[in-house]
């Protein structure tokens, strides 16, 4: 196709230069009848310069050692594709979604009973259980947690106002460690100050007060165990209770995490489809393809509101400009689907998308990706305790891009340009006349012709000048029908072209160090997209013919 006919040109032109009877060419493999014998003057030198049969397969690929460095495939059905793939275009982790800073401190008490008079033991008022609210802060506005498993240390700071020793009992009614409750005694000596206790809680299990609120309020419950010292006891205040969450390492949260918007990391890539950067003209793509590839393991609903903008060497740009409605679907929405992950897939089409346009630009200097996504997006259903939002703490998306263009295309005025350097020719003065035949039977469904060849010197001026017309003849395609746009193989015809050079054309190859090469490709058919397949034949026979002044 376009990629790599222009490596043809050369071989054309090369028949021009190679007048020479040296050549490693094995004549019996030659049909000397395909040799033209309708030029206008007897050559005394006749040059078979090559042969062969090439598919379009191995013309596209010959060149990659490394099968992983192709951005040309076949599909099953030996269709041709330009295919890229980029990993991690997208990704966000769960740090962005939930996560807890260092906790704050939260002072209480235990209220006591007013003995500033000293009592005796036995004398005491009855000491109840007393429940206080505490919070978990979270990192992000707007979270409401329903349930939360997590690894923490609660660490506490106690101070014990009465002159005899106190038995503290905290408990978190609606937590359990390892699916035992949590429950606790300290002791606290008469009259101690600032004790540190600190409370190690494995695989913690939160249940989060109703209503739920951005406060995510827990119960605590403190009871005392005031001991007989055989004396009296007196109190100097309330006994004292600071307490910090430390440590926080959080397992799995359930909860409602708000209307997040999620700005995901820029970047761009090439395609690296070097003809690209050799070709201009009008074509399109009847069918590229973009498909985004997730990896979700967030259970959380949410729009990518997401672009790709391409960018041609001479600066143009086009963006693909996606519909809104073309969003991934089906996110996690058990703990099991958030533990394993699940997988979607997203296409961009001609159907919801410019990428028509896009790869028309083309993009051959870079693509460029960005964007951001909306947690909970409006017109999702909103998150409750029987169906909450889910993340663990190894919840990420990771969006890998493949960009997929059958070569199934039209195209027209499209020029293709190619440099032949370094020429030495010093005997052109003994060419009295020239001329290149090319018999060629066609299956590609490209029409190519050469439409300027020049002849410049070593600092690039022009010199001469070649102008000719078709070189290649297309083979015709369906035109209708399951085969629409394939080769039809019984209308593959064997076709005959000459190029002959002028007597000044031949003067200058002296002079002549590099060529620069115009080629047209185009495909007709009445507009109807060819389909490139890999196993498409060109078979050609070259002879250079000359007549050779004997006497120079």
């Amino acid at each position: 196709m376009m990629l790599k006919l222009k490596s043809l040109i050369p071989l054309f032109l090369s028949c021009v230069l190679v007048i020479s009877t040296q050549s490693c060419f094995d004549g019996d493999d030659y049909d000397f009848d395909k040799l033209s014998e309708k030029v206008d003057w007897t050559p005394n030198m006749i040059v078979p310069v090559g042969y062969g049969t090439y598919s379009l397969w191995y013309l596209l690929n010959q060149h990659e050692a490394n099968p992983a460095d192709q951005t040309l495939v076949l599909d099953a059905e030996g269709m041709l594709h330009i295919k890229y793939m980029e990993e991690d275009i997208f990704s966000y982790n769960v740090d962005e979604v939930l996560n807890f800073p260092d906790q704050s401190a939260i002072d209480l008490s235990y209220s006591l009973p007013n003995i500033s008079v000293g009592v005796p033991h036995g004398s005491l008022p009855e000491t109840n259980p007393q429940t206080d609210q505490i919070q978990i802060i979270t990192g992000n506005s707007g979270v409401l947690l329903y349930e939360l498993d997590l690894n923490t240390d609660i660490r506490f700071v106690l101070s014990n106002p009465l002159n005899t020793t106190v038995e503290l009992f905290v408990s978190i009614p609606n937590g359990t460690a390892g699916g035992t409750p949590v429950s606790e005694k300290f002791t606290l000596t008469a009259n101690e100050t600032n004790h540190v206790e600190t409370l190690n809680l494995a695989n913690l299990n939160l249940l989060f007060n109703t209503p739920h609120t951005t406060n995510n309020d827990l119960d605590i419950t403190f009871d005392v165990n005031i001991l007989d010292n055989g004396g009296l006891i007196t109190s100097t205040g309330d006994l004292g209770i600071e307490l910090t969450f430390q440590n926080i390492d959080f397992l799995l949260a359930q909860g409602d995490f708000g209307n997040q918007n999620i700005t995901l990391d820029a970047g761009n890539f090439d395609m690296n489809v070097d003809f690209w950067d050799d070709i201009e003209g009008d074509y399109l793509f009847a069918d590229p393809r973009i498909n985004l590839y997730m990896e979700n393991s967030v259970g959380i609903p949410f729009q990518i509101n997401a672009d790709i903008t391409g960018y041609a060497t001479d600066g143009t740009m086009a963006s693909l400009n996606p519909i809104p409605e073309a969003q991934f679907q089906n996110p996690p929405s058990t703990i099991s689907e958030v533990n394993i992950g699940v997988k979607d897939t997203l296409t961009y089409d001609k159907n919801n998308s410019d990428i028509v346009a896009l790869m028309a630009l083309p993009p051959s200097d870079r693509l460029e990706y960005f964007g951001s996504i909306a947690l909970n997006p409006v017109g999702a259903i909103a998150p409750t305790p029987t169906a909450p939002n889910i993340i663990s703490n190894s919840s990420a998306i990771n969006v890998d891009i493949e960009i997929d263009v059958p070569l199934d295309f039209t195209a027209t005025n499209l020029v293709l340009r190619d440099t032949v350097n370094d020429i030495d020719i010093s005997d052109a003065d003994k060419i009295m006349n020239a001329a290149v035949v090319i018999v060629t039977e066609n299956g590609y469904p490209l029409n190519v012709s050469i439409n300027k060849i020049y002849f410049t010197d070593a600092a690039y001026n022009v010199i001469d000048s070649i102008s000719d017309n078709q070189v290649i003849d297309a083979a015709e395609v369906f035109t209708s029908g399951d085969q629409m746009g394939e080769v039809d193989p019984a209308l593959v015809t064997e076709v005959e072209h000459q190029i002959q050079l002028t007597q000044s054309q031949i003067e200058n190859l002296n002079l002549t160090k590099n060529l620069i090469i115009n080629a047209g490709v185009s495909t007709e058919n009445g507009g109807v997209a060819v389909k490139l397949k890999g196993d498409y034949e060109l078979k050609f026979t070259i002879s250079v013919q000359a007549q050779i002044d004997l006497n120079n």
